[in-house]
């Protein structure tokens, strides 16, 4: 593991710690989720191939949390449905995730690198909330349908009104005629002179929450099992409780039910299946901002040593070569 991943690790844990509090504070649950739970089980810490955090609260702790957030987290961005930098198209969230970010953009700041382990890249924890899944497969299919379907006529809002929107492959509609489907399919009119994604993010709320506990054995991230990850259903019985256990240098919250999620998840999750579900490292985006940033300003170099963009040297090394050689 190179340097910088490891700081990278420490600044998530620092995240990590600033989140934790808020939750002891409130007397909220939260639990290591996906490969963070993995992790957690099976290293005792990251996966070495792994560079984020996943948690999860069941939604109630989670709505809870985003309003103590607002107030006790001013510095962080706490980044939803409508959240979004023109400076890094690349941040935007859908309905129904949340994202904890420390910085948008890299920070060089002194004050922000001590904070952060020397790490001047975004870090932050994606936080998923958890609703109850139906028994009945057709209120569940039409949940999860109608959800989908607000998702991607938010995202085609985004598009038509976000400039440099990075939006999905959608299919041809217009704004209009979903307007008029969402109206039929759950009742709500959408009044396009106000709020138009807070009011699809309010429809997708209430159809996650549709199904309340008495009608469901079973929990999910509704916005995985819309879009397919049937392998993300988990019986609620899993999330009663919650354990401590080793997270590399800390302890962190694991469902008491961990080892029946992980093999509804994984399968044999004992056995390492390397993979990543993104350009690994996730920051070589940021690495080559810097890099850029340093081609057109050759004078930051002094600055900014060549360690911070080691993972994305090598695509310009002659140019960077002749930078770095010139420095005194």
């Amino acid at each position: 593991m190179n340097e910088l991943l490891k700081r990278c690790h420490s600044a998530h844990l620092k995240v990590l710690e600033d989140f934790s509090n808020i939750c002891e504070r409130h007397n909220l649950k939260w639990y290591a989720f996906c490969g963070t739970l993995l992790g957690a089980v099976r290293h005792k810490g990251f996966i070495p191939w792994d560079d984020d955090l996943d948690i999860c609260m069941m939604r109630a702790d989670y709505n809870s949390f985003l309003n103590y957030a607002k107030k006790e987290m001013p510095d962080y961005h706490i980044e939803t449905y409508d959240s979004y930098t023109p400076e890094e198209s690349r941040y935007h969230n859908f309905n129904g995730i949340t994202r904890i970010n420390n910085t948008f953009v890299a920070n060089f700041n002194e004050e922000f690198m001590a904070k952060f382990c020397e790490f001047p890249y975004s870090v932050g924890i994606d936080l998923y909330p958890l609703d109850y899944v139906s028994k009945d497969k057709k209120t569940y299919d039409a949940v999860t349908s109608i959800f989908n379907y607000l998702v991607m006529v938010s995202c085609k809002y985004k598009s038509l009104n976000w400039s440099n929107y990075p939006a999905p492959e959608l299919p041809p509609f217009d704004l209009e005629t979903a307007y008029k489907q969402i109206y039929k399919s759950t009742g709500v009119r959408i009044n396009t002179k106000g709020d138009v994604l807070r009011q699809l993010n309010d429809i997708a709320v209430k159809i996650a929450t549709y199904t309340k506990a008495k009608d469901s054995n079973n929990v999910a991230c509704i916005m995985h099992t819309a879009f397919e990850s049937k392998n993300m259903i988990f019986p609620k019985s899993a999330f009663r409780s919650q354990l401590k256990v080793q997270f590399e240098n800390r302890e962190i919250y694991i469902p008491g039910g961990y080892d029946e999620i992980l093999k509804i998840n994984y399968g044999d999750y004992m056995t390492p299946k390397k993979s990543t579900p993104h350009d690994f490292p996730y920051y070589k985006f940021e690495e080559r901002w810097v890099m850029n940033f340093i081609i057109h300003n050759p004078g930051m170099a002094k600055h900014i040593p060549k360690f911070f963009i080691e993972d994305v040297y090598e695509e310009q090394k002659e140019i960077l070569d002749k930078i770095y050689g010139g420095i005194e």
